[in-house]
């Protein structure tokens, strides 16, 4: 994908956000500001809305959406938040008012939330002192153990429907190709055609789904041509998967937030309590292998090597304390086969390749990929 933060809205004026509140039943600000933290996908204000007849005063955030993923992220965020809210006692933010639409008075899509407070903990990460780091971790465990509580019978998103049912809905992913991208692709391309959809039954549906785009993507894209050689070897892998599907499919399907980094968590020092949980957009029902995709879980939001191994240091103290507890998180994430482990692969190395390729990116590693996810279609050959 390119870049999400060039394609942030521009700003909105203080009489368009006044309209949108009157639009929803709510009085004009008193106060309107935007917030001093950056989204890769959000422009963000700060609202003070007065009391009005039963109404208090409240303060809100209004995330304004870019162009990036016409209505499904929002969806998908707002769907995922009245999940985790009718069904945990995770916190999040109330979402007041929401539009996957930009047919609203400040013409983007958003969502209107509840202003919690907390410090990030990004922001504060250098001044938390190992007490405090291990109840964020324990905090954490209990979190992610009652996400994993529940279990799921297909993979994608959550939307809320028409009659306020929460239903499955597509998969979302911050890999996908989106709108600023389609100028990479022929004119005939739209975001839906060059993304998977869903929801999918199994592991094996999923992945089929995902070799199925990657061949039509290779087929299309010139820069892709020297893997056109190759289709018929994941066309052969496709038609394997099937006969392995009992294998293949061993896998908890669970709801993963996927970016549970210490910017996307707000924090009190005073209680010593994690206060919400945030940026639930690209969360998605997925095979529990797959819950942590970048290794974003427990990154401290700096930059450089010493953040790395800090991040290291953290996933190693997290792991232990898992054990110490009986909690099975880590274990139940492990591949259940090596041929499982090798269906991901060819999976993963294609869709690199697949996402670089396009932009004339990281041309040199290509070659290695390919001969990584063909040495792997190997594992499949009758």
């Amino acid at each position: 994908m390119s870049n999400p933060a060039d394609y942030l809205p521009g700003p909105i004026s203080a009489n368009a956000i006044n309209e949108l509140l009157v639009s929803i039943g709510l009085a004009k600000a008193s106060k309107i500001a935007s917030a001093k933290v950056t989204a890769d996908y959000h422009s963000i204000y700060r609202i003070t809305v007065p009391p009005s007849g039963e109404t208090k005063s409240m303060d809100l955030i209004l995330r304004v959406s870019g162009h990036h993923l016409p209505r499904i992220k929002t969806a998908n965020e707002v769907g995922v938040m009245a999940w985790v809210t009718e069904n945990t006692t995770i916190p999040v933010p109330k979402v007041i008012a929401s539009d996957e639409s930009a047919h609203n008075p400040i013409a983007h899509e958003y969502t209107l939330l509840s202003c919690v407070e907390g410090e990030t903990l990004s922001d504060i990460y250098s001044t938390l002192d190992e007490d405090q780091i291990s109840g964020i971790l324990d905090q954490l465990i209990d979190i992610l153990g009652q996400l994993h509580e529940h279990e799921w019978d297909a993979i994608g998103g959550l939307n809320v429907n028409a009659q306020g049912e929460i239903v499955l809905a597509p998969v979302v992913d911050e890999t996908f190709w989106q709108a600023p991208d389609l100028k990479l692709w022929p004119s005939i391309e739209t975001v839906a055609s060059l993304n998977i959809a869903g929801p999918y039954r199994t592991y094996v549906e999923y992945i089929s789904a995902q070799i199925r785009q990657y061949i039509h993507l290779i087929s299309i894209h010139d820069s892709l041509a020297f893997m056109r050689s190759d289709i018929p070897r994941p066309e052969a892998f496709l038609a394997a998967l099937p006969r392995h599907a009992t294998e293949l499919n061993a896998t908890k399907l669970r709801l993963a937030h996927k970016d549970l980094h210490w910017a996307n968590l707000l924090y009190d020092r005073a209680s010593n309590k994690i206060t919400a949980v945030l940026d639930w957009e690209f969360s998605t029902i997925s095979p529990f292998q797959q819950w942590d995709p970048q290794r974003a879980f427990l990154w401290n939001g700096q930059s450089g090597k010493a953040s790395l191994a800090e991040k290291d240091r953290l996933r190693r103290q997290f792991s232990e304390r898992c054990h110490a507890r009986g909690v099975t998180l880590l274990q139940d994430a492990a591949f259940a086969s090596p041929l499982q482990e090798a269906m991901h692969t060819v999976a993963n190395y294609v869709r690199a390749i697949v996402e670089v390729s396009p932009r004339n990116q990281r041309v040199d590693l290509a070659p290695k990929w390919r001969a990584t996810a063909l040495d792997h279609v190997a594992h499949f050959a009758v």
